[in-house]
């Protein structure tokens, strides 16, 4: 195993952290088995680490390694699937899925099919090898729990019994993608992805670039033009059905035209957690929070132990860094909530340890100006210990203002500043990146004070059925600086 200079590590090729040695294990459409479960739990033993963490791609990171895996450990992970049997692609990004594929009850389409057969195209072609590693595709089965929304380079939307609207990503860090008005049947959409891919790989040898930054998706449809790289994509594809890329920000009404609801309606993140009934008969999902996607190796072999005996034996990894048991019969429900309870974990969308993203933070990162995972855990505990909070909110850790933990807009933000390690904060979007005055940082123990009297304040003078951001919409600057600084 060597080690690799570029941002994105894999199992095969870790990367330096301010912490250790980083890596990670790519979980395709983030669905792991008992025995899975099992290796992971053996592996952090022999690897003397307290837990592995869930990352916002539904796939398994390991920090704070003090060595590489051996040969015989990657060729353990590979037999068991937690590795890509060929490890030219496995640096490219994890294939995401929506976590409720063919149990979701409102779901059009099961995309597990789709994202296995193209998990075997990357594994049949290494010369794509040579994208970059944050290349990524996401499908999405137009259910109740969506992916739509999050930062993949292509997302394939289900849109009717067999069809889907194809998305790319184009625009900055962390924007979704948009729908450029093609159309797919099921079985056109692994051909489509590969020729997207292919024609993405030639433009990277017109494009150069380097090891570390290899030029992105986006970059090829910017050096081509949008609809100059769907003629590539065309050629490439190869069939006599035709089909135009088309401009979304000059075709503003084109996702309503499409009828893509995801254009329409925001995807909750809290929306998997708790009890769900399947489409399945007498079937139960259980969305289970793991606060910061910390998944202890207790945890990980209790969680498999409960998918054996009361479901179906799989356990999903989610993109909000949680993980769900499908597959629980009704008689079994108080059971395996109890014993969910018993490893220290809950499944309640509301509790204080399910409203927190955090970066790794300044002991992990280069960049991070505040040690955001300490900071939230400490968050954590102080509304664990003082609030009973009624409904889900969102609250953003980010040591700097790469936003890695969470790219898209939260209720409160906190972003670590780098000249006073402390923290800027921002309620219902992005905050003003101008030098802040004192008055406008907080220092790391003065977070949960301040956050709990905005959570206090907005329990106490909310109107009736009132969302968080109304509230704090309807405040002025000079009223939410009392409210946070209210001794």
């Amino acid at each position: 195993m060597s080690v690799n200079r570029s941002i994105c590590p894999d199992i095969y090729h870790p990367a330096i952290a301010r912490d250790g040695l980083l890596t990670r294990l790519r979980i395709p459409g983030g669905v792991l088995n008992e025995s899975q479960c099992l290796t992971i739990a053996s592996l952090l033993e022999s690897l003397s680490l307290e837990y592995i963490q869930v990352t916002n791609r539904a796939n398994l990171q390991l920090r704070s390694l003090a060595k590489d895996l051996d040969r015989e450990l990657l060729i353990k992970l590979a037999d068991c699937g937690l590795a890509a049997g060929n490890s030219a692609v496995d640096g490219i990004r994890n294939i995401m899925t929506s976590p409720t594929a063919g149990i979701d009850s409102q779901e059009l389409i099961d995309v597990r099919p789709l994202a296995d057969a193209w998990h075997e195209y990357l594994t049949e072609h290494p010369e794509l090898g040579v994208l970059s590693s944050k290349f990524s595709v996401g499908f999405d089965g137009g259910g109740s729990v969506g992916i739509v929304d999050r930062p993949n380079d292509i997302t394939l939307l289900a849109v009717g019994d067999r069809e889907f609207s194809l998305y790319l990503g184009m625009s900055e860090r962390g924007d979704p993608p948009l729908p450029v008005g093609v159309r797919l049947d099921s079985d056109e959409c692994v051909p489509m992805l590969a020729a997207i891919a292919q024609s993405y790989r030639r433009g990277i040898e017109v494009l150069g670039g380097d090891a570390r930054r290899k030029p992105r998706l986006r970059d090829a449809i910017g050096y081509y033009g949008l609809t100059g790289f769907g003629a590539v994509v065309q050629r490439e594809f190869g069939t006599s059905k035709r089909f135009i890329f088309k401009n979304p920000e000059l075709e503003r009404d084109l996702g309503e035209e499409n009828g893509d609801v995801a254009q329409k309606l925001p995807i909750l993140s809290e929306r998997h957690l708790g009890v769900h009934q399947q489409r399945q008969s007498d079937c139960y999902y259980l969305g289970v929070v793991l606060p910061l996607g910390r998944w202890t190796g207790a945890q990980v072999r209790g969680v498999g132990n409960i998918a054996v005996r009361y479901g179906s034996g799989q356990i999903r990894l989610t993109p909000w860094q949680n993980l769900i048991i499908p597959d629980v019969k009704a008689i079994d429900l108080a059971r395996v909530q109890g014993l969910i309870n018993d490893l220290s974990l809950v499944t309640t969308a509301n509790h204080p340890s399910s409203l927190l993203r955090a970066c790794a933070g300044a002991s992990g990162c280069q960049f991070g100006a505040t040690d955001t995972q300490r900071d939230a855990i400490a968050l954590s505990e102080y509304l664990a210990a003082n609030f009973t909070l009624d409904r889900p909110l969102n609250i953003h850790f980010s040591g700097c203002d790469k936003s890695c933990a969470q790219h898209d807009r939260a209720d409160i933000t906190l972003w670590g500043d780098e000249r006073t390690r402390s923290y800027r904060l921002a309620i219902g979007g992005i905050t003003d990146r101008s030098e802040p005055e004192p008055s406008d940082l907080f220092a790391p123990p003065a977070v949960p004070i301040a956050i709990g009297n905005l959570i206090a304040a907005y329990h106490h003078q909310r109107h009736p059925q009132e969302s968080f951001q109304s509230f704090t919409t309807r405040q002025s600057p000079a009223q939410l600086h009392q409210i946070l600084h209210a001794v």
